[in-house]
């Protein structure tokens, strides 16, 4: 059940009962309470960053949190972890829209349990001054097993910064 763009009610770690996780703009954390922590109330690491207009919204095995950085969006996918008992990162994907061509566009998907990343990106072509599509480029980038309680911006943007060494890395292939 979704009561706001903030508030999720569902049972995450598959007891019968119903467990809730909410974005905290006052206090820029994801607070969360489990059935299976006798409805402790937990907490992400606080967010330096957490957009107005980010929430949650509930996913076939868990939830996903939608924040906007800069220009680049991260969604990133949790779902609940029977052998840790935690609410754990499983994807995250980052769709990065920019009016300056010369930047990176398009989006990325990391899945955390196979270390891949997978992008689909747009540049501009200097020769022809047109945007092309580049294949679609995987790599492995290696990056910590995450629990929500260890969560915040600051792994985002640890990701981003990866990406965009990689980015760099295949633009300068194609000079």
């Amino acid at each position: 059940m979704v009561f706001a763009k903030e508030t999720i009610v569902k049972d995450f770690d598959g007891d019968g009962k119903f467990d809730k996780v909410s974005i905290n703009f006052e206090t820029k954390k994801i607070d969360f309470l489990l059935s299976g922590s006798n409805y402790e109330k937990q907490s992400s690491l606080t967010f330096d960053y957490l957009d107005q207009d980010a929430f949650i919204e509930e996913t076939k095995r868990g939830f996903m949190i939608v924040n906007k950085i800069g220009d680049v969006l991260f969604t990133s996918y949790f779902k609940y972890n029977r052998q840790s008992k935690k609410l754990e990162l499983s994807a995250i994907k980052r769709t990065i829209v920019s009016d300056d061509l010369s930047k990176e566009n398009g989006e990325s998907i990391y899945s955390v349990s196979t270390k891949e990343f997978v992008a689909k990106w747009s540049s501009l072509d200097k020769l022809s001054n047109k945007v092309i599509t580049l294949p679609i480029l995987k790599t492995t980038i290696d990056l910590e097993s995450i629990s929500l309680n260890d969560f915040n911006d600051a792994f985002l943007n640890k990701l981003n910064q990866q990406s965009l060494v990689f980015y760099k890395n295949e633009m300068s292939k194609l000079k």
